[in-house]
């Protein structure tokens, strides 16, 4: 699919039966250009597109057997609530009205039956649209960044009762869903899998903790919050890669490297330990092979329950761990201290 000088490319994925797939990426990555592709709403120029088995690539929007519930809800003012949920039907007959209630019962919505859509919250006019996309029974649902207009603590709200409500619905219905958002912890609690677009192509897709544990480029790990370290391979010893970044060496884990090519070392922030000795104390790192590195901070902040400091160590390091940890250890910008992370956690990419 192309349009003026964007267009989608190296896309492809499977989404099982009943799963639900995290679609994430920057804004003006392709995510809402592709699910409009998959709705029908646009036509691809190569490849297909398959539905439960059946490819549905030149199938009439109509006829796919998807629901579709868009960023903006695009709900009819004229209409009321149930009205705005029976649309959704197409055939209107005798079993609609028993579907619409069972539809707005299964989302907590009977409340607003007969009322109109004007006054609703944002949260509520997004489940009509969910609602009024179910009510046909599709085989895959498309939710285009749902609660993106919510504020935070609204939409974790919201988003933990769409996941029940899915969970419930999938159960009913055998139902496979798309998730678009933006949002990295929105994604982690709606989807089992996470596809990473970037400029119109997939860049990885899998289970998330193996996307975690293995980015496969340095925009995924960019992306995902990840240190990015730039150096050179240097050695292999027991088993894994050494790479020098600024005068330290860093050891990790990589597939295709050669010694003496530059390399991007990657590494969680939430991997990383920090502590004021240069003992490793957690009992279940004595026997693994382990990064620790000597520094000072210099920068922290806490937001709730989590710590954000950066270490300078010869270059700049994030981690984040339990703001409780962080005043135990009573540290501050300036305190000398020890990053340490396992060698299993670092991932060495081409550079």
């Amino acid at each position: 699919m192309r349009q003026g000088g964007f267009a989608l490319k190296k896309v492809s994925f499977d989404v099982a039966d009943g799963e639900c797939l995290a679609l994430v990426g920057p804004n003006g990555s392709g995510k809402t250009t592709l699910l409009e592709c998959i709705a029908g709403i646009r036509q691809i120029e190569s490849g297909t597109i398959d539905i439960s088995g059946i490819e549905a690539t030149h199938t009439a929007p109509e006829k796919r057997q998807v629901g579709y519930v868009p960023q903006d809800c695009l709900l009819f003012p004229h209409l009321s609530v149930d009205q705005n949920i029976a649309f959704g039907a197409r055939n209107l007959d005798a079993q609609t009205a028993p579907r619409v209630e069972e539809m707005m019962k299964w989302l907590g919505i009977t409340h607003l039956i007969n009322h109109g859509t004007k006054d609703l919250s944002g949260g509520e006019k997004q489940k009509v649209a969910l609602a009024r996309a179910l009510i046909t029974r599709p085989k895959i649902l498309l939710l285009d960044e749902p609660f993106s207009a919510v504020d935070r603590p609204s939409r974790t709200r919201l988003l933990g009762e769409l996941r029940k409500n899915l969970d419930e619905i999938t159960q009913t219905l055998n139902l496979t869903s798309i998730y678009v958002t933006h949002d990295l912890a929105d994604a982690q609690l709606m989807g089992g899998q996470v596809a990473i677009m970037n400029n119109g192509s997939v860049e990885q897709v899998g289970p998330w903790d193996q996307v975690i544990q293995t980015p496969s480029s340095p925009f995924v790990a960019d992306f995902m919050g990840f240190n990015i370290l730039h150096g050179k391979l240097t050695s292999k010893e027991d088993g894994f890669w050494v790479a020098s970044v600024n005068g330290q060496s860093i050891r990790g884990v990589g597939d295709n490297l050669t010694v003496g090519e530059g390399v991007i070392a990657v590494v969680r922030p939430q991997a990383i330990s920090l502590s004021l000795e240069r003992d490793i104390r957690k009992p279940n790192w004595r026997h693994c092979q382990c990064n620790v590195l000597e520094g000072s901070i210099i920068a922290m902040r806490q937001t709730g329950s989590v710590a954000q400091i950066s270490v300078d160590v010869g270059f700049p390091l994030n981690l984040e761990m339990s703001s409780d940890l962080a005043d135990e250890l009573n540290v501050a910008v300036g305190h000398d201290v020890f990053a340490q992370f396992r060698a299993s956690e670092v991932s060495l990419l081409c550079a």
